[in-house]
């Protein structure tokens, strides 16, 4: 085992200073220098990395991390936004030893994953506890589904086929006014939804699903090359959250990283239904903004990653589960 290496955390989604702040309060320090990259001025990423480097604006930035990822004879790449581009020329990274880490080992694994279509099918072909749900991809189309699906599912919603953070998902009334959308954004009346669809200049592809009104998980993993190294399901209440070390939707997670080769820090959303049955949302493959609470358990599920694709052993604390966590922000004056 060598004493040192050195780590690139690309341009993430929000939880990128967390995952920065995982491995450096890890046992792992001592034996890393971290860099990382964004597109935009970040101090607080500045501010915690050994080396930060300003990436450009441009959605394909693949060619451009190689050749960083080469000069700086980095180890890891971690991928965070964009991972897709950047899988495409993973053979290009190991040929010069570069550990590519994008959430699954191949493009097509990772389009499975972000087309919420076809990862419902695969789910459904699996045997898994899916949400079966209709395709829209016009206004015609839109129509069509949302009058089978009233009838097939009785409460319904909408959700688009890509997408992150759940933007654009909306449930759909009938008896609500138009107004009610401003206050509550991820409920609207059905027909405002459909009339606001038609303006699209380019339809947007959408599912239309039942509405599951029971509690909903986020499930953080760590992964390699389709088998979990840890994982920790967070329960978000409307002031904290609870993160357990056991649930029930472990089992099912085991399966889905399985089959999807999942390889990285990802996330697997899941929802009860009125019988109080699990049902998968979605897998998203990168990690969940709000992963970091999971560290309150004493597992890290960054370090375990990194000890895994480094082959280093790691010092780890007590597990406790399950943790409540309340979350607090802080200001700090800049200069």
């Amino acid at each position: 085992m060598r004493d040192h290496y050195i780590v690139w955390i690309a341009e993430s989604f929000s939880c990128q200073k967390d995952i920065i702040q995982a491995l450096k309060d890890s046992s792992l320090a001592p034996h890393l220098k971290i860099i990382c990259s964004h597109s935009l001025l970040r101090p607080e990423l500045q501010n915690i990395a050994d080396v930060f480097i300003q990436q450009p604006n441009i959605a394909d930035a693949a060619d451009w991390l190689l050749q960083q990822c080469i000069q700086h004879k980095v180890d890891v790449l971690f991928c965070g936004k964009r991972a897709q581009y950047i899988e495409l020329h993973r053979q290009q990274f190991e040929k010069h030893n570069i550990q590519l880490i994008t959430g699954a080992m191949s493009l097509n694994e990772l389009e499975s994953i972000d087309d919420k279509f076809v990862f419902t099918e695969k789910c459904r072909t699996l045997d898994l506890p899916y949400i079966p749900a209709i395709k829209a991809n016009c206004i015609d189309t839109l129509n069509t589904a949302i009058s089978q699906a009233k009838q097939q599912f009785g409460e319904i919603c909408a959700k688009p086929v890509h997408g992150v953070y759940g933007a654009g998902f909306v449930r759909l009334k009938d008896d609500i006014n138009y107004f009610q959308h401003f206050k509550s954004p991820f409920i609207a009346n059905t027909q405002q939804f459909i009339e606001a669809y038609a303006q699209l200049s380019q339809p947007i592809d959408y599912l239309i699903m039942p509405y599951l009104d029971g509690e909903e998980c986020s499930v953080d993993i760590a992964c390699d090359q389709g088998k979990i190294l840890a994982q920790v399901t967070r329960i978000k209440y409307q002031f904290h959250q609870e993160c357990f070390l056991q649930h029930p939707c472990h089992e099912i997670c085991t399966q889905l990283v399985q089959h999807f080769n999942c390889d990285g820090l990802i996330n697997i959303q899941f929802k009860k239904d009125q019988q109080q049955q699990w049902h998968i949302l979605e897998i998203n493959a990168r990690p969940a903004g709000g992963f970091a609470y999971t560290l309150h358990t004493g597992v890290n599920l960054v370090a375990a990653l990194f000890a895994k694709k480094l082959n280093i052993n790691i010092a780890c604390e007590k597990a406790i589960s399950p943790v409540k966590v309340l979350p607090l922000v802080q200001s700090f004056k800049m200069d």
